[in-house]
């Protein structure tokens, strides 16, 4: 591989893997520009010749093109499990061939992906040329890059390599990935582009104050003093220490492996699989003189009896499913920890593959608390800070480069994180307007009456009291729900932040600064105007916030706020 052109006074790092050497030259001699501001030189540009990556990184590819096709054959195992019995054909001939052809295949793929990309750092710019059937370029300048994120998978790790995602302004998705490069060069990498970030907003904000229109928004109480410090912030915010916010341990992460179960999923998936383990359990029993057609048997077992045993069968699924969960738990948060460098978070955790997200302080569009029934008992809160992100795609939360979440937090620890984030935040210190009761009577009337009568007329027809009785249930479950949810939903504003609180047996919370909405819609049925209730509804880049049934004169006092403080204050938060 080409190394880059050498500068004076840098050391050169090397890092070697496989028959492909990388070679980076970083200046490690800072120099003070003419505001006094040390500016590290930080050179990780890697010439005009387009660049191989690491053999290791054929490795990525596989894993990546295997994860892809075990996630397409997801869809298959029901077709399959009806088709014939997987349990009994999983060993036959025929599926070891499909298995061998479909290891084979996926394998060579890696390679061809690995020939077939090449990237370089040239001019202030990342190029990217990849994939094999559709080939794609991408083209980053360094100072669009809002985020950078570093993945160190557990089969990088012993070789010293790390994979890095930029992304962009307004993208819901990694907007580009080098694969497999030194951990050193991707950490240089890393500061470049923060630097680079700041220097072109330092540039934006020298330039607004060569405005006359810029300057004549000064009157408020801005200065050119202010701006410069500000512009000083900026430039020195690339390299600044980073202070270390929150830790989990590994106490805290098994609470919330236990409040937060995402195992039914798995366990959804594995439904075809139901019989052939059940008939798996019951030899097993069988081998130890227990046989479950006896135990169900009215004559041989009393009820009580019965009973007992569900109840131990139910509590040992229910331990294992907790087992799984804390298991997830572990392998994504063990080692957490939340830093804050400059105006930027970071957040780093993983047990086997070692993954990094940060972002922007000024990007944080609202700060979300949650908290379900167990997490209430526990006095437990997830936060989250969410930023921009794509209408129409998902993407997990735990990996998404556009959320970072803190796990199982102390009620006290949430209050703190949300102070130092958004100061002055105080979610739960607020006085909330509740919405209208008439959001009850709506949906029960609109939307659960008519099929709760017509099931119970069926039952009172066919004289079957189950259905009767199954449909006055649903019915009076349906408005519990309904007035724990109009209980708790409701919306405050203390003329600098809107917070909105809501949920059903669990509570959320959600904290957002008026000046980052992008839309205010007011939405009115005929039936709402009538009783002056309305919608608000308010549009950020980091989704949508709505809430129903509002006092028509206090949704219209709370949208004109907000668009007095969008319209006049005229901050930026890209």
């Amino acid at each position: 591989m080409t190394a880059p052109e050498s500068f004076s006074n840098q050391t050169p790092e090397v890092a070697r893997a496989g028959d492909c050497e990388v070679k980076v030259d970083v200046d490690v001699w800072p120099q003070t520009n003419e505001t006094g501001i040390t500016e590290p030189q930080l050179k990780v540009e890697t010439g005009g010749e387009w660049q191989r990556l690491s053999l290791i990184s054929i490795l990525y590819f596989t894993v990546r093109n295997f994860t892809a096709s075990a996630q397409a054959l997801i869809y298959t195992i029901p077709a399959l499990a009806i088709s014939f019995n997987v349990w009994d054909n999983l060993l036959s001939p025929e599926v070891l061939i499909g298995a061998g052809i479909l290891f084979l295949s996926t394998s060579g793929s890696g390679v061809i992906s690995f020939l077939m990309y090449k990237f370089r750092v040239h001019n202030q710019h990342v190029e990217i040329h990849h994939g094999v059937f559709q080939r794609r370029y991408t083209n980053l300048p360094l100072w669009r890059i809002q985020n950078v994120k570093i993945e160190r998978p557990f089969y990088y790790r012993p070789f010293g390599y790390a994979l890095v995602v930029l992304d962009t302004a307004g993208s819901g998705k990694e907007e580009a990935k080098i694969v497999a490069v030194p951990e050193d060069y991707a950490e240089a990498l890393k500061k470049q582009v923060l630097y680079e970030k700041a220097h072109h907003d330092v540039g934006d904000i020298d330039e607004l104050a060569d405005e006359d229109l810029f300057n004549s928004k000064l009157a408020n109480g801005s200065s050119t003093s202010r701006i410069q410090s500000t512009s000083d912030k900026a430039a020195s915010n690339a390299h600044t220490s980073e202070e270390v916010l929150n830790r989990r341990s590994v106490k805290d992460i098994i609470i919330h492996g236990i409040t937060n179960n995402r195992v039914w999923i798995i366990l959804g998936a594995a439904a075809p699989f139901y019989d052939d383990v059940f008939g798996v359990v019951s030899e097993w029993l069988a081998d130890k003189g227990l046989q479950l057609n006896q135990l169900v048997g009215e004559q041989t077992v009393a009820w009580w009896q019965f009973g007992l045993y569900a109840f131990v069968i139910l509590m040992m699924l229910m331990a294992l499913v907790a087992l799984l969960s804390v298991g997830g738990a572990l392998f994504t948060f063990y080692g957490y920890t939340l830093s804050r460098a400059g105006d930027r978070y970071i957040r780093r955790s993983g047990l086997l593959n070692k993954l990094e997200v940060s972002m922007r302080a000024s990007r944080i569009q609202m700060i979300t608390a949650k908290q379900d029934w167990l997490d209430k008992i526990l006095k437990r809160v997830n936060l989250y800070f969410e930023q921009n992100s794509t209408a129409g795609q998902q993407m997990q939360e735990l990996m998404s480069p556009n959320k970072l979440i803190v796990p199982s937090v102390t009620e006290n620890e949430a209050f703190e994180l949300s102070q130092e984030v958004m100061a002055g935040c105080d979610l739960r210190g607020q006085s909330y307007q509740t919405i209208s009761k008439r959001f009850i009577s709506f949906w029960l009337l609109a939307v659960w009456t008519l099929p709760v009568v017509a099931f119970f007329t069926l039952g009172a027809v066919t004289s079957h009291l189950d259905i009767m009785i199954g449909a006055v249930t649903t019915f009076i479950s349906v408005a519990l729900i309904l007035t724990l949810r109009w209980w708790r939903w409701g919306i405050a504003y203390d003329n600098k932040y809107v917070y909105i609180r809501k949920g059903r047996i669990g509570i959320d919370y959600q904290c957002f600064e008026p000046y980052k909405v992008q839309q205010v819609i007011i939405k009115q049925s005929v039936f709402m105007k009538r009783n002056k209730h309305a919608t608000i509804k308010f549009v950020l880049a980091s989704g949508a916030v709505t809430v129903p049934f509002l006092p028509e004169e206090y949704v219209d006092k709370l949208a004109d706020s907000v668009l007095f403080e969008v319209e006049s204050t005229r901050r930026s938060w890209m």
